[in-house]
């Protein structure tokens, strides 16, 4: 699943190529991508343009006039494909040919603009999304997922830190971090990496940690977070930047991904940790 890396990358790209446009025509294969009758969504969005694109955790939010808005989430496989006669942008999983022949048996569901150029939503599972909402509907609907802080936003603050790790004392610090009430976009990619950043262990309890080590934490969410979005995220067999390219931080991992490698630190061989249905890579040297 893309993280916030990744979809924040795929926001800057995509509305390079989508902001402005006009929508004639909207289409969709499948009924669960869609919160409202196919019928309902032609009748509201037709007309309409795109004035921005906005990120919340690892949604997308594209803003229409008269207050409407899509609401986006990719889920595990989704891929958003902007095709016009001249360029072709992607941003998402990768599907082998995936923005070949387009549609093709991956696309659920087609904007059509008033130029002839084309957004495609391409999933192959089929549990992404595209919900249509007023601006009072995005908003109740975000409140509703209780999410967290953006971590690069001025409300995540190392006292905010402090007071939820007061009420979740007893959660691993893997656990801890993943938890979008917590702070959003903490994924399982970046929380092994900071993780090894602050030299933590990711099964440690959060009421373990001392203060220099919860000011590491924090320090290391906001910078490899930082460092991810300027490197336009982090690849291996599936994400694709919005220009169709591969992301740039993973060389620069330390952690995740590596188990039976040697820590690029102390030589060390990276283990493997796994909690409910996640693994996480941590070097027993460097990380206490």
């Amino acid at each position: 699943m893309p993280e916030l890396p990744e979809v924040e990358t795929i926001k800057r790209g995509l509305e390079k190529s989508v902001v402005g446009k006009t929508i004639s025509d909207f289409d969709c294969d499948w009924k669960k991508m869609i919160n409202k009758p196919l019928t309902e969504y032609r009748k509201v969005i037709k007309g309409l343009k795109i004035e921005g694109m906005r990120r919340r955790a690892k949604m997308l939010i594209i803003d229409l006039q008269k207050d409407w808005h899509l609401l986006v989430h990719l889920k595990m496989t989704g891929q958003l494909v902007y095709a016009s006669k001249i360029k072709c942008v992607v941003g998402g999983h990768r599907i082998a040919e995936g923005y070949q022949c387009l549609p093709n048996k991956f696309t659920h569901a087609t904007i059509t603009f008033s130029d002839n150029s084309r957004l495609f939503f391409n999933d192959i599972r089929k549990f992404g999304w595209m919900r249509l909402y007023t601006g009072l509907e995005v908003q109740k609907e975000l409140e509703n997922m209780k999410l967290g802080p953006e971590p690069l936003a001025s409300e995540f603050t190392l006292e905010y830190l402090h007071t939820v790790m007061k009420k979740r004392p007893n959660n691993k610090i893997k656990q801890f971090l993943m938890d979008s009430k917590v702070v959003v976009g903490v994924g399982n990619i970046y929380s092994d990496e900071v993780c090894f950043y602050a030299k933590v262990k990711p099964m440690r309890k959060v009421k373990s940690l001392k203060e220099n080590e919860i000011k590491l934490i924090y320090k290391a969410i906001r910078t490899i977070l930082e460092a991810s979005i300027k490197a336009q995220g982090t690849t291996f067999s599936d994400f694709r930047n919005a220009d169709g390219e591969a992301g740039g931080y993973s060389a620069k991992l330390k952690a995740y991904g590596r188990y039976g490698e040697p820590c690029k630190v102390c030589k060390s061989e990276i283990k493997r940790w796994k909690m409910g249905g996640r693994s996480s890579s941590y070097c027993p040297k460097c990380q206490k």
